[in-house]
């Protein structure tokens, strides 16, 4: 038997500040990890007062109350039932206050419990209190965004706006599916498209601090088009700095996107249009490529073209199923296998807006059967997580090979799924801790051993494990694949040295490539030169290489050098593709191996496949205390990345914008939000009456005052002398902090934890150090050990300086803070 997706029947949940209603939560039917979930969040006044509006849709609704929750997870602050609100046909209004329990500025979740006809749902949201009424802007902000984005449909009153853009090169003009604040003005409103209509934004409170705020705006367009309207997905970003003066727009994004309609007439002789479009969609075609599936707006589609069949296979949202709750974007679809008939395998994952997991989290496998036109789930695998990084697992890997073995990446662990008896085993444990690489088609994974003596390869559609060994006295370092060849490095153990911070510097004498039957494609070994890191991108290898200095016994820069593959690229039959037209600028296609008959087609939509009891398979992720530590990147529209290295995840939150936290929801670093200037008193009387500072070691003296400051007293300089390097230090004399090793970053991104009173120590390239600990709009405040001066740097010049010294920083974070 087969049916519909059932409808959702979860409420939703908005807070309300001063009667603009922001933030809509969507309910989860399960306790979810707090530690790992993100969403929204909303800043409450000294009166601890949060005015909320439940919307029923019809459902009934009983039983609230509410919980407030360390950010971390780690206790309950507290647990009150709510009993004076209001209802209506379909919605739930109310207020209630927290009590004094709470510490002004932290961080806390707020859960929101009712029961449902399904359930007792839980709601969660992010909240911050403050006693300075002067300290969050919530209301001037949200009036601004939307004010803005209205403004953007009329030239005339978008006009006044004009003055927050920074119009420049940096911008592309040539699409409407990615506009930045570095558009053009005509660009920003629209150009000459033909907006008829669009609907009211929903409002998303993502970040917000002191000195800035994150907003996303969610709404849908419609643009006619000959004798049509057709419907897009809108999604702005913006992070602004509120002044007494005046609103400054630091950043805007905007995202366009065409929801593919089956009866708006988007298909014709060999062209799927898709209008205006993300290009970068996925698209997973059978051998023969006579048929092929394809994924438009997180809606999957699969064209049979020589049975003249379109199928729409699985979407949360559709013409009956159009509202808030359906076309919640937290939740992706990954296209496994397509093959000559037609008969697709995919994956869902993230939050299930509706159907069978309504209000779950957790990947579903599904079946779509072309012979009876039904999507028969295979498993459901649940997860505690927040959707978004469930979603950048299964990004990362979600495979399945010819014995319906389905392989998918869950908290840095890979797993393997049976579809058939529905069992799992783990594949590779905690593989996120150190390197690992995936190929192109996710059919191999390649990760090296911890004492970097071997790497190991495994081919997940035979399950083979083959090993690579270095020789007796050398390394191996994992590198990446190109295609579905791997990159490795060879390093003599003896030509290990230290950088600055005293980590390891591994420079490889040789390259390999090597393909999955073991054999050597490119050996590339220049005489004399090593190279230090690659980065591998379509057909090309890019080295940045070094020469060693014997007499320092250090490595030199040198100029980088590339490794050209001539294989070419494989195109499948059925190609995305780019055009340019007058009014739309670049649109979408898929233009199609065959022709397709139009007036022939048919358009399907399938049902689902009912089944007794479940398909669930258990999975316990749990992470253990001691394994190393996780960062995640979320960027203005959402996540970004998860890093191992706290350096990589901070280079990126600077480029996005965005933050970083960690395994306990607490941030890691935050991009701006910063004060007009600041120093550290405390560091700076220390060094005024350090003893005999000038003739010490540059590198103790600075490792001295960071650890009086946190009141820990160590002889530093004979641990430095006993081979310890300054993070081994720093972690042995500060347990409650998270040392940084934030090699490579920016400066700039370093004045995050001078502005919070923590040093940043920077070693320089003649083997001192010296303390950032202050800044001003115009300079950095240093601490130079070898002068035993605190002074003034100008900002430009301290760039130059650090840079010019490989950025070398470390510095950390306490835990508890």
């Amino acid at each position: 038997m087969t049916a519909q997706m059932s409808e959702a029947t979860l409420p939703t949940v908005s807070f309300v500040s001063n009667y603009r209603e922001v933030s809509p939560l969507h309910g989860y039917l399960e306790e979810m990890d707090i530690s790992h979930i993100r969403g929204t969040i909303f800043p409450i006044g000294s009166g601890r007062d949060i005015n909320y509006k439940i919307k029923t849709y019809g459902q009934k609704v009983t039983n609230l109350s509410f919980e407030v929750r360390n950010i971390d997870g780690s206790g309950l602050v507290e647990n009150t039932d709510l009993q004076d609100y209001k209802e209506s046909e379909d919605t739930i209004t109310g207020s209630f206050q927290l009590k004094d329990l709470i510490s002004s500025g932290s961080e806390y979740m707020l859960v929101m419990l009712m029961d449902t006809e399904i359930g007792r749902a839980r709601f969660y949201s992010r909240i911050v209190w403050t006693n300075d009424e002067s300290r969050y802007h919530i209301d001037e902000e949200v009036d601004f965004v939307r004010n803005f984005s209205i403004a953007t449909f009329d030239k005339e009153a978008a006009s006044e706006y004009s003055r927050y853009l920074e119009s420049n090169s940096e911008g592309d003009n040539t699409s409407f599916n990615k506009v930045n604040i570095h558009s053009s003005f005509n660009q920003v409103t629209w150009g000459d498209l033909q907006i008829v209509d669009h609907s009211d934004p929903e409002v998303y409170v993502t970040d917000i601090h002191g000195q800035t705020g994150s907003y996303l705006l969610k709404y849908q367009i419609s643009i006619k088009e000959g004798a049509l309207n057709k419907t897009y997905n809108v999604c702005e970003a913006y992070r602004l700095r509120f002044t007494s003066d005046r609103i400054y727009l630091l950043n805007f994004e905007r995202t366009v996107n065409y929801i593919f309609d089956t009866k708006s007439f988007s298909i014709t002789k060999n062209v799927i249009g898709l209008s205006i479009s993300d290009p970068d969609l996925q698209l997973v075609e059978s051998s023969s490529g006579s048929a092929f599936a394809f994924v438009s707006e997180n809606r999957l589609y699969m064209l049979n073209n020589s049975e003249n069949r379109l199928a729409y296979l699985f979407g949360f949202y559709d013409d009956n199923n159009n509202d808030i709750r359906t076309r919640w974007d937290q939740n992706c679809i990954k296209i496994l296998k397509v093959d000559e008939a037609g008969n697709v395998k995919f994956a869902v994952a993230g939050y299930m807006n509706r159907g069978t997991h309504e209000g779950q989290v957790g990947i579903a496998v599904y079946d779509y059967n072309a012979t009876i036109n039904a999507v028969e789930e295979q498993a459901f695998v649940q997860s505690k997580s927040d959707p978004q990084i469930l979603m950048e697992y299964v990004d990362t890997i979600a495979y399945v090979n010819n014995s319906d073995v389905f392989y998918v990446m869950l908290d840095q662990n890979i797993y393997a799924i049976d579809l058939n008896d529905r069992t799992s085993t783990s594949v590779v444990d905690d593989i996120g801790q150190g390197e690992y690489k995936i190929s192109e088609s996710m059919n191999t994974i390649a990760w090296q051993s911890d004492d970097l003596k071997s790497l190991n390869m495994m081919n997940l559609g035979t399950k083979t494990v083959s090993e690579v060994t270095a020789e007796n006295g050398d390394l191996i370092r994992v590198l990446g694949f190109m295609g579905e060849d791997m990159v490795y490095g060879l390093v003599h153990e003896s030509d290990v040295l230290n950088d600055q911070m005293g980590n390891p510097v591994y420079a490889m004498y040789n390259i390999l490539i090597q393909d999955g039957d073991g054999n050597i494609l490119e050996n590339y070994h220049p005489d004399g030169i090593y190279v230090t890191s690659v980065s591998i991108s379509d057909n090309q290898i890019r080295m940045t290489r070094v020469v060693k200095d014997e007499e320092a016994g250090k490595y030199i820069s040198t100029y980088d050098d590339q490794i050209m593959s001539t294989l070419k690229a494989e195109k499948g039959s059925n190609t995305v593709s780019v055009v340019s037209v007058d009014i739309y600028e670049k649109i979408v296609q898929i233009s199609t191996k065959s022709e397709i008959k139009t007036k022939q087609i048919r358009v399907l939509t399938p049902a689902q496949t009912l089944f007794e009891g479940d398909r669930d398979v258990n999975i316990d992720t749990k992470r253990n205390a001691d394994e190393k530590p996780f960062y995640y990147v979320y960027g203005l529209m959402g996540i970004e990345g998860i890093y191992s290295d706290p350096a990589e995840a901070v280079k990126l939150a600077f480029r996005s914008p965005g933050t970083v936290v960690g395994d306990n929801n607490k941030y890691v670093w935050i991009k701006g939000n910063l004060l007009r200037s600041n120093q550290n008193m405390s560091i700076t009387r220390s060094a005024e009456i350090y003893p005999n500072m000038t003739s010490k070691d540059p590198v103790s003296v600075c490792l001295d005052l960071i650890l009086n400051y946190e009141g820990v007293n160590r002889n530093v300089e004979s641990l430095l002398a006993g081979g310890d390097s300054v993070y081994q230090i720093l972690e042995s004399s500060l347990p409650d902090a998270r040392i940084l090793d934030l090699d490579g970053c920016p400066m700039s991104a370093m004045l995050y934890y001078t502005n919070k009173d923590i040093p940043v120590m920077a070693m320089l390239n003649d083997g001192t150090a010296v303390l950032i600990i202050g800044f001003n709009d115009l300079n950095t405040v240093l601490m130079n050990p070898t002068t035993g001066a605190v002074y003034k740097y100008g900002m430009n010049d301290s760039e130059k300086l650090f840079e010019e010294n490989g950025n070398h920083f470390i510095t950390y974070i306490m835990e508890e803070d």
